[in-house]
């Protein structure tokens, strides 16, 4: 038989999903939200079966761009993730894994299909400021959006930085620290600040061809 804090537990969490099923956009069965994780416009945030959601992540849908933030089926976002729509949207494709502290600028629209693995502590942003003018502050000059589009089974190293307006081609590899300014075609393998293409990915096992 469970024991009292067993019974309150349950309660709880009970308690949590009825207030996610009434104030969220969408959410799915077998949905695992920790403590901690940090809804904000939840009526723009759609989750689909099976997602999991780890402690202290924000979630946060300050827009009226469809489809806000919609994470699909089996979506995992790991602990401290930040996911800011800003006016823009934030999609995840099925089985997508953020990584903890990872940070994703919505602004200028970012898709990320399915099976894509994205290590912790990587920023995707949609967004910069115009600073050609020295007479008025950078804070004053317009902000600039450009999407970000991460397409299926690609995998992103640990502190790696996407930058707006960059696709990430289906099956290409991203190593950790690495700066991507630039779109990366399928099954590339780039590394280094910016980013450059080192190799390929053949499809043979233990096979991977080197760039020109």
């Amino acid at each position: 038989m469970p024991g009292p804090l067993s019974i309150v537990r349950q309660a709880r969490e009970g308690w949590r999903r009825v207030w996610y099923r009434a104030r969220l956009g969408a959410l799915g069965t077998d949905c695992h939200i920790d403590p901690g994780v940090n809804f904000q416009y939840p009526g723009r945030i759609h989750l689909g079966d099976g997602v999991g959601i780890g402690r202290n992540a924000t979630l946060r849908a300050n827009t009226e761009a469809n489809p806000g933030i919609r994470l699909g089926k089996g979506v995992n976002i790991n602990d401290a993730v930040v996911i800011n729509a800003n006016r823009g949207f934030v999609t995840l494709g099925e089985r997508s894994w953020l990584g903890p502290f990872c940070l994703v600028y919505g602004n200028g629209g970012v898709t990320i299909g399915r099976n894509v693995l994205v290590a912790g502590h990587t920023t995707i942003n949609t967004v910069s400021h115009a600073a050609e003018r020295c007479d008025i502050p950078i804070n004053d000059q317009p902000v600039l959006t450009d999407p970000v589009v991460i397409e299926d089974d690609v995998w992103i190293g640990l502190n790696a930085v996407i930058l707006q307006g960059v696709t990430l081609g289906q099956g290409a590899i991203i190593g950790a620290g690495a700066v991507v300014t630039k779109s990366i075609t399928p099954r590339s393998i780039a590394v280094g600040v910016p980013a450059r293409v080192v190799g390929r990915r053949t499809g043979a096992p233990g096979i991977l061809e080197e760039a020109p």
